[in-house]
């Protein structure tokens, strides 16, 4: 475990550097993930974090297989009510051993989501213990509260939004679920075409089905599964148009913010950190969960926090193995970080997505 011990001025520059260079360590650790997530049990590191993480994978893609097994059965029942019962009865996976097989779900996108579905657990679980002991917070309004009763009937209505769809993140038993609808458009429509792949390949092989007509009637039901989707209504979009509308009353200050992160409203406050600093989501999420907090020092430095703010989020958000002296050295580092310096710190991540990914990529072969 690494000791961050600040000397002065200096800590702030290593600070930055430290900011640089976690960008690619997060790519790695998404590397890894693929790695360690589909070794088998009794190789798999055990830990909490990815023990949800690969539990959260396998029910994401059960769900999707659940909702196109149904959709496949009711066109088949009358056609072949043998093959039918057999799709939509089977107790036993498809898709996933098929995909596993396959290596189609060692894919990069759909890991980086469900760490990420995993990280945001454990980190709204920890805050909202934090604030269940925190007397002073819990005599306050929550923030969620005030917003959903607020005078404006559009913000009103957006903080409803919100809580509905973070409503669908948690099931009965309040452990993590990760939504097919929650995913990227462009993450649940490979997901969908794969397992829709595999279900074919089962009615073809295994149910003697015309490959013609499993073609269109797999087919059919994917499409109508997809149709159904919109991008807004993902808890990462109701977040995000909760936090434009605060934005454009002038409202996203940064009381706002750190209530709404001592909360556990972790996704509102990514959005509301991201449009401040005018970059991606995903990208102030990574900064958010940063490993030891270098960059999420340096993007509340670039947004221009206050101090006290900034240092009580930077210890709400310190991973539970930091030790205690790497934590206090980030935020003594923090306090010494000049403003610009961080701004041209924090411009790569105002780059399109795929070109700073460009960048990467051509960096690390050049150094080859």
């Amino acid at each position: 475990m690494a000791v961050f011990a600040p000397d002065s001025i200096d800590s702030a520059e290593r600070l930055l550097g430290d900011a640089a260079r976690a960008q690619a360590a997060g790519r790695e650790r998404i590397r890894l993930a693929l790695i360690d997530l589909f070794l088998p049990d009794g190789r798999r590191l055990r830990d909490i974090e990815r023990t949800a993480a690969a539990n959260l994978f396998q029910r994401l893609i059960a769900t999707v297989e659940d909702d196109l097994r149904d959709r496949i059965g009711q066109r088949l029942e009358a056609k072949d009510p043998a093959l039918a019962a057999a799709v939509t009865a089977g107790a036993t996976p498809i898709a996933a051993p098929m995909m596993e097989h396959a290596g189609l779900l060692r894919d990069p996108d759909l890991v980086a989501l469900v760490l990420r579905r995993a990280e945001e657990h454990r980190l709204s679980l920890a805050l909202r213990t934090m604030a269940a002991r925190n007397a002073e917070l819990a005599a306050g309004t929550p923030v969620i509260d005030m917003l959903v009763d607020d005078a404006d009937p559009m913000i009103a209505s957006a903080a409803m939004a919100m809580i509905i769809a973070e409503s669908r993140r948690i099931d009965r038993f309040q452990d993590p679920v990760l939504a097919r609808t929650d995913l990227p458009a462009e993450a649940q429509h490979r997901l969908i075409w794969r397992v829709a792949a595999c279900l074919r390949r089962y009615m073809i092989d295994m149910g003697g089905l015309e490959p013609g007509v499993a073609d269109r009637e797999v087919g059919i039901a994917a499409q109508t599964l997809l149709a159904g989707y919109d991008e807004t209504t993902t808890l990462e979009g109701r977040a995000i148009a909760l936090a434009l509308l605060l934005r454009a009353a002038d409202r996203l200050d940064d009381d706002l913010i750190a209530r709404a992160l001592a909360e556990g409203r972790v996704a509102f406050a990514v959005a509301a950190l991201a449009l401040r600093a005018g970059i991606e989501f995903t990208a102030a999420w990574d900064m958010l969960f940063d490993a030891d907090g270098s960059r999420l020092a340096v993007l509340l430095c670039a947004i221009g926090m206050a101090h006290g703010t900034a240092a009580d989020i930077l210890f709400r958000c310190v991973p539970s193995d930091v030790d205690p002296d790497t934590a206090a050295g980030r935020i003594e580092a923090f306090m010494m970080l000049d403003r610009r310096r961080a701004e041209e710190t924090l411009r790569p991540w105002r780059l399109d997505a795929a070109f700073r990914g460009a960048i990467d990529d051509l960096d690390a072969g050049l150094r080859t």
